[in-house]
């Protein structure tokens, strides 16, 4: 089980992210990739780790976990709310670092 996995049964909330984290850099044997233990796509994870002047990563997670409970991915998710939501319209307009990583995984989860 990942953390978004964990936050959507209701056994972690945001708050824990940090612990798994720690449990990732503390583990003997090989997880993978951080952004794949987490349970994020990698332009997810990117948005998450980049420091931004108004959005934080809880924010970002907020949405991601948003977008998983609607079985939306995350730009699709944000396109819908971003007109009466300030932070979702800044974290789609912040998608747009990562444009060609999310064209890929968009085709891969079939995203517009």
């Amino acid at each position: 089980m990942t953390f978004i996995d964990d936050v959507l049964q209701g056994r972690a909330t945001i708050d824990d992210f940090d612990a798994y984290s720690e449990a990732w850099d503390e583990a003997e044997e090989d997880l993978g990739e951080f952004h794949e233990y987490a349970g994020l796509l990698w332009p997810e994870y990117a948005l998450w780790a980049t420091d931004h002047d108004h959005i934080s990563g809880d924010d970002v997670l907020t949405y991601v976990i948003a977008a998983r409970r609607h079985k939306a991915g995350l730009l699709d998710h944000l396109r819908s709310v971003k007109g009466q939501d300030p932070t979702a319209a800044e974290i789609y307009r912040l998608c747009g670092w990562w444009a060609k990583d999310w064209e890929a995984v968009s085709q891969h989860y079939g995203e517009d």
